[in-house]
């Protein structure tokens, strides 16, 4: 029987780079809500593959193809916040959504570039390819406000891999897959490779065996309600929808004011925070009366007495027994900001709606706080997207005994990416050892625990109250504390000994010459 000729796949060409964006449209489907995690390593290993042979030239646009693939199977859902509910034509919305897509692949193409120019074939390869991927998805955190979206390590919140969330967090996990992924390429053939599984499936075993440490423990059981009030995003900021939703809130948080806490979604009250002074009075008295804890999202506007006049944020209260305001600090891209020039939007209606115009806060805010007779505890406030950022919430949630995040997910409509949401934020739960409470206006509103597993959860697009008992947790899992500082060390590490390595044996080489 002839043998199979995969050849082509690491040459140069067009079949290669289509190769490379099926492999990268693969991906999105091992994060939720799919979960079909071995087709990330599969995805990852041919991808690796694809690329051993290729200048670093051809490298570069072999990523750019793979990453094209991953955002546009994964988040081309911003599509529907900027024509659906930004008044942009198709035509428009379509190609900002295709320039976004095709920004983001360079990340990837970079990447590619990188390890092939300076790592590739070389000692322990495979190990450089592990951390360029986790470097530079680290580097995506960050660059222009970062979007830490499709990361590796968010697909294993429910394998062996999640063991290691709480230790060294979601880039741990994710080295671990690019390392793993890269070995068997490597070494696929090799006669001891059979041996050499036993090295590749220990660092899986380690995690499972890291899942039974108790890193934080109870110290108390709340009863817990979150409200889904499934208000139509094309509606909800009408002037003449404000009262019935308004009354719609304060009618149901009335009904259970034997819950500890109640929580309500982003911007939940629509009008500006100094626009709704006695209603919020009123929430607070009723809320200390009942001893409860109320927290709402709303729209907040800077004083004339305070650092920015006028500026609008983003915001969550604590009424009742909750006390603080929190200004949301990680803004959505196509959802709270444009990232594009200022002289785009005279030609785009996006920047005439709600929510499009918001300042970001202070980096050096502090959280929320419950206060009763019988105890005291932080809350970590975490307002939409601000919950994929793994450092940031880590941050956030030290000292902490409960984690919430509000959000408003109707933005994004029937896609996939409110669900992708939810499964980042069981990720933030599993690394901080907190549970999480978690309120929408459509959906996905869940409660989670502090292993990361869905507690309990209401449909979307449905009217729902979430009701559920609550652990409040206390002490500091080590990502609390030493955060991603260690898996960067490790990242630096292998870069820099694999250097080394390839120029000492270029060293110890005898010299060839032409003789």
């Amino acid at each position: 029987m002839k043998k199979l000729d995969f050849s082509w796949i690491q040459r140069p060409g067009f079949p290669g780079h289509f190769f490379a964006f099926a492999l990268g449209a693969l991906l999105p489907f091992s994060f939720a809500p799919y979960h079909y995690w071995p087709l990330q390593l599969l995805s990852v290993a041919l991808f690796y593959f694809s690329i051993k042979s290729l200048s670093p030239k051809t490298a570069l646009w072999r990523g750019w193809w793979f990453g094209f693939g991953t955002y546009a199977a994964g988040v081309s859902w911003v599509y529907i916040s900027i024509h659906v509910y930004s008044n942009t034509p198709q035509i428009p919305a379509f190609l900002l959504t295709l320039v976004f897509v095709a920004g983001l692949a360079w990340f990837f193409a970079i990447m590619t570039y990188c390890y092939q120019k300076w790592f590739a074939n070389k000692p322990w390869g495979f190990f450089s390819f592990a951390a360029v991927w986790v470097g530079f998805e680290w580097i995506r955190s960050w660059f222009l406000t970062g979007f830490p979206w499709l990361y590796l390590g968010d697909a294993h919140i429910n394998t062996w891999l999640a063991g290691w969330a709480p230790v060294f967090g979601v880039y741990s996990i994710g080295f671990i897959v690019a390392l793993s992924a890269a070995y068997v390429i490597d070494q696929w053939g090799n006669k001891q490779f059979k041996q050499h599984a036993a090295v590749l499936l220990s660092p899986w075993l380690v995690g499972f065996l890291l899942s039974f440490i108790p890193w934080t423990e109870s110290i108390k059981t709340s009863e817990v309600v979150a409200i889904q009030a499934n208000i139509a995003q094309e509606r909800k900021w009408l002037s003449e929808e404000i009262y019935p939703t308004l009354e719609k809130y304060r009618s149901a948080t009335e009904e259970h004011w034997q819950a500890d806490i109640v929580l309500w979604p982003e911007t939940a009250i629509t009008v500006l925070h100094h626009q709704a002074k006695e209603y919020l009075k009123f929430l607070d008295e009723s809320g200390k009366e009942n001893n409860t804890a109320i927290i709402t999202g709303i729209p907040y506007q800077q004083g004339p007495q305070e650092a920015y006049p006028g500026a609008y944020h983003n915001s969550i209260l604590g009424l009742g027994l909750a006390e603080g305001i929190y200004h949301k600090q990680k803004l959505v891209p196509f959802g709270e900001y444009m990232p594009l020039p200022d002289s785009w939007r005279s030609l785009l209606g996006f920047f005439n709606i709600a929510m499009s115009q918001f300042r970001p806060g202070h980096a050096d805010q502090v959280g929320l706080k419950y206060e009763s007779d019988e105890l005291s505890y932080g809350i970590a406030p975490f307002i939409c997207y601000e919950v994929v950022y793994p450092d940031f919430a880590a941050k956030m949630a030290k000292d902490s005994g409960l984690l919430v995040t509000i959000s408003n997910d109707a933005w994004f409509g029937h896609s996939i990416g409110p669900k992708q949401h939810l499964g980042i934020a069981r990720m933030r739960a599993l690394e901080n050892g907190r549970y999480l409470l978690r309120a929408t206006n459509t959906g996905i509103t869940a409660l989670i625990d502090h292993k990361g597993q869905v507690v309990e959860q209401l449909p979307q697009f449905e009217y729902g109250i979430l009701r559920a008992d609550a652990q409040i947790m206390q002490g500091n899992t080590p990502f609390m504390i030493w955060r991603s500082w260690p898996i960067l060390l490790l990242v630096i590490m292998s870069l820099t000994s694999c250097v080394w390595l390839a120029r000492k044996q270029s060293r110890s080489s005898p010299s060839s010459g032409k003789g």
